[in-house]
């Protein structure tokens, strides 16, 4: 699955380029969990309800349950129609510069038996697009000035202004929700909706049963329109930390851990000789973003880092190369930017900032942010230049990246908290 983030501001640290982990049982296969692939987790969802699903586990799990119009296709393309998968969509065409009209293939259906409908679309977009929702793609559906249904199989949408991935921008960011289900719910309740745990989708599996802490399982829908998946079960197993998914697989109580993610990791799974270790590049990148809002109040800038030299500064004094070595070895690479090097606009060559540090230093004094008091940490009119990063308590990577940067914001006088929050 390719994940893509447009985002502000950021520090782009590196992008994993070999992290898959498998399990091959040699011989036949006997017993209950025949057909049974069961991935090891380090996060459990809060819900399944895909507008309000941010984590990658949710997503991945939400991709089986539920459809979207059309996909991203092979190529990775996201300019144009052209190298876009089918979904629930069977064809679609454009109806001048600004409007785009779907066609829906007759045989999808809901788990429930009901018919997919152009009306499920118009309430999706509708759905994704209400702050009563509250929806993390919220923002990236801003261009599409609307959806309608011309009929029970054709839904239109219209969009703002012309630019190049207006198709991607309809298709990538919904996957698409049974109205009838859905509609008797009010939409500030939806993140807590029961629907989210027990989830009716249009997808490739059935949610079977949601076991809190411990696992998620769906099983293969046999009468699913574009044929039935080949495995019969798939499990999803919570566990408290990369560490333990891993100890998992070797000790053959699961099939497979997606992301090694660190050198420690390979090694571990590279000794297991029943595991077979597969690299791939990877569509994943590790950023540190800017909050350029204030904390206590979101309509002013923050005192800090709303000021583009001071993010600069910041960005030059960390040493990328040194950083992804220490995090991953040579499982990543300095990406040019925030993007996945599976992307058609990767381009190394792009001009990055450099690592520098006496620059950073100078440009930083230059906006007033001087180390008057002489305890180490720049300050301008009595406030420290001073930050936290937060980290989710799930991702030992994650926490391993914040101690590194707080120490190289330390060498040009920043002082760093890393505080570990819920994911």
């Amino acid at each position: 699955m390719l994940r893509r983030f447009r985002l502000t501001p950021v520090i782009v640290l590196a992008i994993a380029i070999a992290s898959l982990g498998a399990c091959e049982r040699r011989g036949g296969c006997t017993g209950p969990n025949c057909g049974t692939l069961i991935d090891v987790a380090v996060a459990e969802p809060a819900t399944l309800l895909p507008p309000s699903s941010e984590d990658i586990v949710a997503t991945d799990i939400d991709e089986q349950l539920f459809l979207k119009l059309a996909d991203v296709g092979m190529s990775t393309n996201t300019v144009g129609d052209e190298d876009f998968q089918p979904l629930l969509a069977q064809k679609w065409e454009w109806d001048g510069p600004l409007t785009l009209v779907f066609h829906l293939d007759p045989r999808a259906r809901w788990q429930d038996g009901q018919r997919v409908t152009a009306a499920d679309v118009e309430f999706t977009f509708n759905a994704y697009t209400d702050s009563a929702v509250a929806s993390p793609y919220r923002p990236k559906l801003h261009r599409i000035a609307s959806v309608t249904q011309r009929d029970s199989l054709t839904a239109v949408f219209r969009f703002r202004e012309r630019y190049p991935e207006m198709f991607y921008d309809a298709v990538y960011h919904m996957r698409i929700l049974p109205a009838h289900m859905l509609r008797p719910v009010p939409r500030d309740q939806w993140r807590t909706a029961p629907f989210g745990r027990q989830p009716v989708g249009d997808g490739p599996y059935r949610f079977v049963r949601w076991q809190p802490a411990q696992a998620i399982e769906l099983v293969a829908d046999s009468t699913f329109f574009l044929g039935r998946p080949g495995i019969r079960r798939l499990i999803w197993r919570f566990t408290p930390s990369l560490q333990v998914a891993v100890q998992q697989v070797i000790a053959d109580q699961a099939d497979i851990r997606e992301q090694l993610v660190t050198p420690d990791n390979v090694e571990r799974a590279r000794a297991a000789k029943q595991l077979a270790i597969y690299p791939f590049r990877g569509n994943v990148y590790a950023y540190l973003s800017f909050n350029q809002r204030a904390s206590d109040d979101t309509a002013k800038p923050h005192p800090i880092l709303a000021d583009r030299d001071v993010r600069r500064a910041l960005s030059m004094a960390v040493d990328r190369a040194s950083l992804v070595k220490s995090a991953l070895g040579d499982l990543g690479k300095v990406p040019p930017g925030p993007m996945s090097s599976l992307l058609g606009i990767w381009d190394p060559d792009i001009r990055q900032l450099p690592y520098d540090t006496a620059l950073a230093a100078r440009i930083l004094s230059a906006h007033g942010w001087r180390d008057h008091d002489g305890d180490g940490v720049r300050d301008k009119d009595g406030q420290p230049l001073a930050f936290h990063i937060l980290v989710p308590t799930t991702s030992d990577l994650r926490k391993q990246y914040a101690l590194l940067l707080q120490e190289q914001f330390r060498v040009i006088g920043v002082h760093v908290e890393v505080d570990a929050v819920e994911a």
